[in-house]
């Protein structure tokens, strides 16, 4: 899950001049997350998330134009030969501005907007770069479709080559090319891929995930070079109104284990910071079966704060998480503190190291509304 997706798209809705003034740019001033997750407006007459319904793929690997969010997240933790570590983060979102067909005979006019993020990790030199682009989906300058799959906006795009998919960015100091191939079955993740987040009427998505696909390919940062390789999350969701009133924010971990198991576990939490009791997650087994997980079978403690030096936010970035039931009591630490996106919306993802008694691996942490 992707709550903060909601969020990005929702910034998209206050731009709806955009559906005419094509741009790849920096986002402007940052929105307020309350607002921005209050905001019903113009729902209406999108269809809504309301019940389970059966997953029909390759379909569903593509875009849901009758709901108004949807958002196609990857993040992976990868080496080079001599251990070397990269974190990586690539993710498009789709926002429908209106239901309304599209007038005119201009064919730069359309009702759907695309926003991307790609961030890369360089945890020896502890650097972290983040960058952002948005634009419509005219003239195939940005888009999705399902068969056979692709998503991009610009040249950031990720594409089927019949034996796994190809990942392409370039921006600024930072670029990857990378070949990504499924390892382990996917996961419909709530219920048969209904995913509650609120006890509102359409408080849900639709959601699956990709556990684990093996990564390989170059990180280039600068001049520099870095063949890589290590695994990758993935993650698709699709809804219109996912996320009801009065949530503060969220804490959403995914993990690849060295035992051959999979994690992702989140937290929403209320105004006051208490959780809202839709809190979900997944185990994916070393033998590709899954287990669901509800907000009774995990418990998230933060452990210690980082304060931003960018915009003075204070995260909880050491974290233990227990799962009593798998044996699971970890420590997840960044494998650096400055891991924070400065776009639209702060929020912070990065990197993370899970560490137990038992067991040991890599994933990722996003965390809004600090």
């Amino acid at each position: 899950m992707r709550i903060l997706s909601l969020m990005l798209m929702l910034f998209l809705v206050l731009v709806p001049a955009l559906v005419f003034q094509g741009c790849t740019t920096e986002a402007p001033d940052r929105i307020d997350i309350a607002q921005a997750l209050s905001n019903t407006q113009g729902t209406e007459c999108f269809d809504r998330v309301t019940a389970p319904r059966p997953m029909v793929f390759p379909d569903d690997a593509g875009p849901h134009d009758t709901f108004r969010t949807e958002w196609w997240y990857y993040t992976g933790n990868l080496t080079t030969d001599t251990g070397r570590h990269f974190g990586y983060q690539l993710t498009f979102f789709r926002q429908a501005l209106s239901c309304d067909p599209v007038t005119g005979t201009s064919q730069w006019r359309t009702r759907q907007l695309y926003l991307a993020h790609f961030a890369v990790t360089d945890t020896r030199n502890r650097q972290f770069y983040s960058t952002s682009r948005m634009n419509r989906e005219s003239l195939k300058i940005a888009g999705c479709r399902s068969d056979p799959f692709a998503v991009w906006l610009d040249d950031w795009q990720v594409t089927d080559t019949g034996t796994g998919l190809a990942m392409d960015a370039v921006a600024n100091d930072i670029s990857l090319s990378f070949t990504l191939v499924q390892t382990k079955p996917l996961i419909l993740q709530g219920d048969r891929g209904y995913s509650p987040k609120g006890p509102g009427k359409g408080n849900a998505s639709y959601y699956f995930s990709l556990p684990r696909l093996d990564t390989r390919g170059v990180i280039s940062i600068g001049k520099d070079r870095f063949e890589v390789k290590g695994s990758s999350w993935f993650d698709h969701e699709w809804s219109t109104t996912v996320i009801g009133e009065d949530i503060q924010g969220w804490d959403w971990f995914s993990a690849h284990l060295e035992d051959g198991r999979d994690l992702m576990v989140c937290r929403i939490r209320k105004a006051d910071g208490t959780p809202n009791g839709f809190g979900f997650g997944s185990i994916s087994l070393a033998d590709g079966t899954y287990v669901i997980l509800s907000e009774t079978d995990f418990t998230l403690t933060a452990k210690s704060h980082w304060k931003s030096p960018d915009t003075g936010t204070r995260y909880p970035v050491n974290w233990q998480i227990q799962i009593p039931a798998h044996d699971l009591d970890l420590t997840v630490i960044p494998v650096i503190d400055h891991q924070e996106h400065t776009h639209a919306f702060a929020y912070w993802e990065g990197a993370m190291r899970f560490t137990a008694d038992n067991v040991q691996g890599m994933g990722y942490l996003e965390m809004t509304g600090y």
